[in-house]
C-alpha cells in the first residue's frame, strides 16, 4: 500500500513537472509541483533527494523542452541533464539547513538559492532565458507586473518561498501562533505585489496618441528554393545566380506591394518579418534605393528584415532589419545581435551594431530581431524607446512560446511592442504585456498585422536598477545562513531543560 501511494505521488509530482514549464505550462502546475518536490526531497537522506529531484527535473525538462524538431536526441538530453544539474541544486543547498527549520526565516534559504542558481543558469546559457520559470506565468497580468520592478527572478522567488512557506507550515502544524505569523508575512508580500499590478494595469494603463503600423510576413507561396552554393559552380554558377535574383526579385516585389498597400490603407509605420526580404550581397545597395524611394513616396517609416547573402563567405548571412524614414533616410541599420546556435550561428557573419533607437513623431522607436528578445540584458540597450519592432521567425514547435516570452521584455523596459513572427504567433502588446492584436502564420491567410499601438511608453524601475533583485536574494542567503548556524535550536533546547530542572529542584 505504501508503494502504491509513492508511485501515485512520484506520478502526479513528475506530470505537474511538466505542466510547469515549456510548451505544456499552466500557470497553477509550478505552485504545487515545488512544494511537492521540497516536501519529496526533505523526506529523503541529502544525496538521495538531490538525485530524486535531478531525475525529476531533468526528465520533465526533456518532455516540455521537446521543441527542436532539428536538435539531435543526445543534445536535448544533455541540454535537460544540464538544466536538471542547476535546478536540483537549490533542495541540495536546503538539505543542509536539515536541522534550522523550526525557524521562519530558514525559508528564505530555498527561495534565494533558487533565484541565484536560475541567474547563473541562464546568464552562461546559450538560449539565454528558455526555461526560465517566471514564463510559466505568462496568463496571470497582475503577478507579471512585478517584473517591472525587480526582474523576472522575482517571481521565481516568490513561488520558490511559497513552496518553502507550505513546507514550513506542515512542519510546525503544532504551533498554531508560529504558523500564522510566517502565512501572514507571505501574504502580505503577495499582497503587496498583486496591488501593484493592479495599480499598473488599471491607474497606469496607457493612454497616449496610438500610430497605425502593418506588420507583414512574406507568404509562404514566395519562399525561396536555390542552393546558394550553386552561385560558386564554376559551370552554371552564372545561371544559378540568374535564377536566384529572379526568386529575390519576385519575393522583394511581393513586400513592397504589399507595403504599398498598407501605407494607402493608412499605415504609418510598416515593416517586415525577420528575413523575409533578402538580396545578394551585391545587389544589396540597389534594394535599398528602392525602398528609400517607396519610404519618401509613400511617406512612411519602412522596415525591411532583410537576409543578405554573401556567397563567397562560407558564413554567408548578414541578417538585418534596416529601416527608412518618411524622407527615404536610412535611420536604422541593426544587425541581429545574437545568433542561434548550431544552424544560425554557423552561417551568420555578425556585426556588433547595438540596438538603436531613432526620434519620430510616433515616439522613440527600436528594432531587435527575434533571438535578441531572449536576453534580457542584451535588451536593456533599449530602454527609453517607446516602441519596439521585433521582426521574427519561429516554427510550430515553439509558436506560442517563443512569442509569449517577447512580452516580458515590453514590460521590464516599458515598451510598446510588436512581433511580427512568420511560422509563428504575432502580437502587439502595450507596455504592460497585454496583447492588443495577434495573428497566427498558420492560420491566417494574408498574413498581415495591423495594430494600433501606443506612442509613448514608461520609465521602469527594472530599467534603472536592473539585476539588483539577484543581489539582495545574495545578501538574504548569506544573512539567513549565517543566522540559522549560528542559533542551534537543540542547544537551546538543552538549556531550557537544564533550567526547568534547577528551578524543580
Amino acid at each position: 500500500m505504501k508503494a502504491l501511494k509513492k508511485l501515485i505521488f512520484v506520478s502526479v509530482l513528475l506530470l505537474l513537472l511538466v505542466l510547469s514549464n515549456g510548451q505544456y505550462s499552466v500557470f497553477f502546475a509550478i505552485w504545487l509541483a515545488v512544494p511537492m518536490l521540497l516536501f519529496a526531497v526533505r523526506k529523503l537522506k541529502r544525496w538521495q533527494g538531490f538525485l530524486f529531484a535531478f531525475l525529476t527535473l531533468a526528465v520533465s525538462y526533456y518532455i516540455g523542452f521537446d521543441v527542436v524538431p532539428f536538435l539531435p536526441v543526445a543534445v536535448s538530453i544533455v541540454i535537460a541533464g544540464i538544466f536538471g544539474l542547476f535546478a536540483s541544486l537549490p533542495y541540495l543547498i536546503d538539505s543542509f539547513f536539515s536541522k534550522n527549520r523550526s525557524s521562519f526565516l530558514s525559508t528564505l534559504i530555498f527561495p534565494c538559492a533558487a533565484v541565484l542558481i536560475e541567474y547563473a543558469y541562464h546568464s552562461i546559457n546559450q538560449y539565454g532565458t528558455w526555461g526560465h520559470f517566471a514564463y510559466s506565468q505568462e496568463s496571470l497580468e497582475l503577478l507579471l507586473q512585478s517584473i517591472s520592478v525587480f526582474g523576472m527572478g522575482y517571481i521565481t522567488f516568490l513561488i520558490f518561498w511559497f513552496a518553502a512557506v507550505v513546507n514550513w507550515v506542515y512542519e510546525q502544524r503544532l504551533h498554531q501562533q508560529n504558523i500564522k505569523v510566517g502565512v501572514l508575512a507571505y501574504s502580505v508580500v503577495l499582497s503587496l505585489t498583486l496591488m501593484y499590478g493592479g495599480y499598473r494595469i488599471m491607474i497606469q494603463n496607457p493612454n497616449s496618441e496610438t500610430v497605425h503600423i502593418a506588420s507583414i510576413s512574406a507568404s509562404d507561396d514566395y519562399a525561396l528554393n536555390f542552393y546558394l552554393e550553386g552561385l560558386n559552380d564554376e559551370e552554371k554558377g552564372h545561371e544559378n545566380k540568374i535564377e536566384a535574383q529572379r526568386q529575390i526579385t519576385r519575393a522583394n516585389q511581393h513586400l513592397f506591394d504589399r507595403s504599398v498597400a498598407m501605407a494607402k490603407a493608412g499605415a504609418k509605420i510598416v515593416f517586415w518579418a525577420e528575413g523575409n526580404g533578402a538580396v545578394l550581397k551585391e545587389d544589396e545597395q540597389e534594394l535599398y534605393r528602392t525602398a528609400s524611394k517607396l519610404a519618401a513616396d509613400q511617406n512612411i517609416y519602412l522596415g525591411m528584415a532583410v537576409a543578405v547573402l554573401d556567397h563567397t563567405n562560407a558564413k554567408y548571412l548578414e541578417n538585418k532589419f534596416v529601416m527608412f524614414d518618411t524622407t527615404g533616410n536610412k535611420v536604422i541599420d541593426y544587425w541581429k545581435g545574437i545568433s542561434v546556435p548550431g544552424g544560425e550561428a554557423e552561417i551568420s557573419n555578425n556585426k556588433a551594431t547595438g540596438i538603436q533607437k531613432i526620434e519620430t513623431p510616433y515616439g522613440t522607436i527600436a528594432g531587435a530581431i527575434c533571438f535578441d528578445l531572449d536576453f534580457p540584458k542584451y535588451l536593456s540597450q533599449a530602454a527609453g524607446a517607446d516602441i519596439l519592432l521585433a521582426p521574427s521567425n519561429d516554427w510550430k514547435e515553439i509558436d506560442p512560446t517563443h512569442t509569449d516570452m517577447a512580452r516580458f521584455r515590453a514590460i521590464e523596459q516599458g515598451f510598446n511592442l510588436i512581433r511580427q513572427t512568420s511560422h509563428g504567433l504575432s502580437v502587439g502588446t502595450d507596455y504592460s504585456g497585454k496583447v492588443m492584436t495577434e495573428m497566427d502564420h498558420f492560420a491566417d491567410n494574408d498574413k498581415t498585422m495591423i495594430t494600433q499601438l501606443p506612442t509613448e511608453g514608461v520609465a521602469t524601475i527594472y530599467s534603472v536598477i536592473g539585476d539588483s533583485f539577484i543581489a539582495f536574494c545574495f545578501v538574504v542567503l548569506v544573512f539567513s545562513g549565517v543566522a540559522l548556524k549560528k542559533w542551534n535550536p537543540a542547544g537551546l533546547e538543552r538549556q531550557e531543560g537544564n533550567l526547568h530542572s534547577a528551578v524543580a529542584a
